[in-house]
């Protein structure tokens, strides 16, 4: 038994539905917090939803519109900028989940050899035909890539997919060069409480759900110890840089039942309603939004042109 399934009989069931309704269990571990589907899904079931199913499930079309390749190359300009310090001396990058390719693109203008995985086959596709990339449809394997091939990995809201993160992590960090970082990404199941609306906060595709405390326990299990020159600015999030730490398993914690009352407290919250004040107007502001994003979107020529005016933007900022 892995430490991400937890032990026998240590799980609280917190929801039998998931944010449309349909049947769902979702448990939460008594002795850490972390909080999973039950069951979790096979590799072979990973495979084909990921490969064939995703994209349309969960974005409505098999490659993105405009306004989200605008709003993603707007999050990749804004994560640049934020970590210039931890990105400049990268040369090799490995993008895991490229998606539809918007932080590859934006790393490859700076200058760095990206290379890019993705099971979606269309949006690898995309990635290759619409920007030019080096994205490959693939799923995560030991021997996809020599030991220490990179100096930045990414793992950017694709942890919650993996049906083992310590496993997968371990994996990851064994491509990591000397001295090499990798930065994990994460929606923070505590920060989904107070902000989604009552009873719309799981799903299929997200079989882990994180906090702070279980993000870095993952990664400690896995070798990784997070980079102490950015620990204060990632103090309290779900957004991480780690470095490979021949000691860090052995550090870390496997019990947290604090940290574990402390997140089914709030999932209890949420179910109750305690986090409803303010989000009658998000829809509103959600919905001005996506208006904005639409005409920026259509008043460029194309995915690419998106990213170079995205490209100006950081230059002009730097």
């Amino acid at each position: 038994m892995t430490w991400s399934l937890g032990r026998e009989g240590t799980h609280e069931t917190v929801s039998q539905s998931d944010r449309h309704g349909r049947p769902l269990r979702t448990v939460i571990c008594m002795e850490t917090g972390l909080v999973r589907n039950d069951p979790v899904p096979s590799d072979a079931e990973l495979e084909r939803f990921y490969g064939e199913e995703y994209r349309i499930a969960y974005k409505g079309s098999a490659q993105p519109r405009r306004r989200q390749i605008l709003r993603n190359f707007r999050r990749a300009v804004a994560h640049v900028r934020a970590n210039r310090d931890m990105l400049e001396a990268a040369g090799r990058v490995l993008e895991i989940g490229a998606g539809s390719g918007e932080i590859a693109f934006v790393m490859a203008q700076l200058g760095k050899r990206v290379t890019g995985i993705e099971p979606d086959v269309s949006c690898a596709a995309y990635c290759r035909d619409e920007l030019d990339l080096d994205v490959r449809t693939a799923h995560l394997a030991p021997d996809l890539f020599p030991p220490g091939e990179f100096d930045l990995i990414r793992l950017s809201h694709v942890l919650e997919h993996l049906n083992d993160p310590v496993k997968y992590l371990g994996q990851i960090a064994a491509w990591l060069a000397p001295g090499g970082v990798l930065y994990v990404e994460v929606p923070n199941i505590e920060t989904y409480c107070r902000t989604k609306s009552r009873g719309r906060m799981f799903h299929y595709a997200h079989i882990y759900n994180f906090n702070p405390w279980t993000l870095r326990a993952c990664a400690g299990l896995a070798g990784l110890a997070e980079a102490p020159e950015t620990a204060q600015r990632s103090a309290g999030a779900t957004g991480v840089f780690f470095r490979r730490d021949a000691e860090a398993a052995a550090r870390t914690g496997t019990e947290n039942p604090e940290n574990a009352r402390h997140v089914r407290d709030l999932i209890r919250r949420h179910y109750a309603g305690a986090f409803a004040r303010g989000k009658a107007a998000r829809p509103l502001k959600k919905l001005a939004m996506r208006i904005e994003e639409t005409l920026a979107g259509l008043a460029a020529a194309g995915p690419r042109d998106i990213g170079e005016r995205a490209m100006r933007s950081l230059r002009q900022g730097a």
